[in-house]
């Protein structure tokens, strides 16, 4: 059985991870400053509203207007000037030139929210010259919204690849059952980046590491929450001819493990 799961990558960082919050934050952009009814966000507009103010609060190197906007497990694990004066300067780095709304996500709780965003970042010279990069990268992130007593707080984002170089299936064109393995022999899960309504079901885009797969959903399985910015946990078979295609036989949302 293959199993495919995602995970978070940065393509220009290139600070040592000798702390805990280093391990947890390179590569990720933390954000959002604004004024309390910023932080009651609810739709994409007032999200990158929060964003953008963050942006303006990394630039003027203020880590006490910053840090009011950081969830409670981010600020513990920056306590120390040293840290918080080297988290300061690898944001300012890692502040993208200019970034575009893919999709929002709100929990049903209203809890949680992710954001995704497609950015361009300037990659330092020392990492052009180093490793023989372009003086931006494009690269998608996902910025991850927390409630904390009422208001929205910035866990860290994660950072992802150049979303123009991921592999992708040669076409929609799922075919029949037939084109498929005969049994159900992969297990996969990602977000849903867009859908498209066929005669017999949907197909349903999701995202993985380095690539999207083309999942075929047959109409009895389909669900209206399936929706682009959920994660959608299939088991099914591959096709086999296109590796990046695969036929359903059961799919649901992914839910959060019940909190011990």
């Amino acid at each position: 059985m293959n199993d495919k799961a995602q995970y978070a990558e940065c393509p220009t960082c290139s600070v040592s991870r000798r702390s805990e919050w280093r391990t947890t934050l390179i590569g990720f952009l933390l954000l959002a400053l604004g004024c309390s009814s910023l932080l009651l966000a609810q739709t994409a507009q007032d999200f990158t509203g929060i964003y953008d103010s963050y942006l303006a609060a990394v630039k003027s190197g203020s880590y006490s207007k910053v840090s009011t906007f950081l969830s409670a497990e981010v600020r513990d694990q920056i306590k120390t000037p040293e840290l918080q004066a080297e988290y300061m300067e690898m944001m300012k780095q890692m502040a993208p030139v200019r970034y575009e709304t893919e999709f929002v996500n709100v929990s049903k709780d209203g809890q949680t929210a992710d954001v995704d965003l497609i950015v361009t970042v300037a990659v330092p010279e020392q990492v052009q010259k180093e490793q023989k990069l372009p003086p931006t990268q494009r690269g998608e992130m996902i910025l991850k919204f927390f409630k904390e007593a009422g208001q929205w707080k910035m866990g860290p984002p994660l950072l992802m690849g150049d979303p123009d170089k991921r592999a992708r299936p040669k076409d929609l064109n799922m075919g029949s059952r037939a084109d498929y393995a005969e049994g159900a022999n992969t297990e996969l899960g990602g977000t849903i980046l867009k859908t498209e309504k066929q005669s017999a079901g949907t197909v349903y885009v999701l995202r993985l590491p380095g690539e999207e797969d083309a999942v075929f959903v047959p109409s009895a399985k389909v669900s209206d929450a399936f929706v682009p910015g959920s994660i959608l946990v299939v088991h099914g078979a591959a096709n086999k001819t296109d590796k990046l295609k695969l036929w359903a036989e059961d799919a649901a949302l992914y839910k959060e493990p019940d909190s011990k």
